[in-house]
C-alpha cells in the first residue's frame, strides 16, 4: 500500500466514564501487525499523557487522500495499535485505529480501575480490548460481529481477557 501521505493522531486518556483526565498514563503506538495472528508491530511512539490526559499530536504514515477518490482502490487509511497503561487500572489496547491523510484523529481511551476484589482474584492480569475496524463486518476472526456490539463504529469496550 502506498503510504506517501501523513495523518495525525492524539490519544485522550480518561477515567470515571470519560469525565476525568489521567495524567502520566503511558501510551504506545505501534504498527498494525502485517500478519493476522502476530501480537505486535514495531513500536513507533512511547509517551505520557499531560495534565489534560492528552498525548502530543504525532505524525503517522497514511495513504494519500487522493487514493480514496478511486472506486475499488486500496483502503484509504492506515491502521495502528495503541496500548495504554497506568498503575491501578486495567491496560487498554486500541486495535486497528484508522489514520487518514491530513486528518488529526483524537482516540479516546477510558481506563477501568482495578478493585480490591479484582486483585485478589488475579483479574489484574487482564486487559481491555477496543477494536476499531472501519467497514469490517467481523472484528476478529470468527469473533465479534458489529450487530453483537450495537455500536456503528465497531468499538468493543469493557471486555477483559485474562492473560496469565
Amino acid at each position: 500500500m502506498n503510504q506517501s501521505g501523513n495523518g495525525f493522531l492524539r490519544v485522550r486518556v480518561t477515567e470515571a466514564a470519560g469525565s476525568l483526565p489521567v495524567r502520566g498514563a503511558v501510551v504506545r503506538i505501534t504498527e498494525y501487525p502485517a500478519e493476522e495472528m502476530s501480537d505486535e508491530g514495531a513500536l513507533l511512539y512511547a509517551m505520557r499523557t499531560d495534565e489534560n490526559g492528552l498525548t502530543p499530536v504525532v505524525s503517522l504514515p497514511a495513504p494519500p487522500a487522493g487514493d480514496s477518490l478511486t472506486p475499488g482502490a486500496a483502503q484509504p487509511y492506515a491502521v495502528y495499535n495503541i496500548s495504554v497503561t497506568y498503575d491501578g487500572y486495567y491496560p487498554v489496547e486500541g486495535v486497528g485505529v484508522p489514520v487518514f491523510d491530513r486528518i488529526t484523529a483524537v482516540q479516546p481511551i477510558a481506563l477501568l480501575p482495578f478493585t480490591e476484589e479484582d486483585r485478589i482474584a488475579g483479574a489484574d492480569n487482564g486487559r481491555v480490548m477496543i477494536y476499531e475496524f472501519p467497514d469490517t463486518e467481523s472484528l476478529q476472526p470468527g469473533g465479534v460481529q458489529r450487530e453483537d456490539i450495537g455500536n456503528q463504529n465497531g468499538t468493543v469496550t469493557g471486555g477483559v481477557r485474562n492473560e496469565r
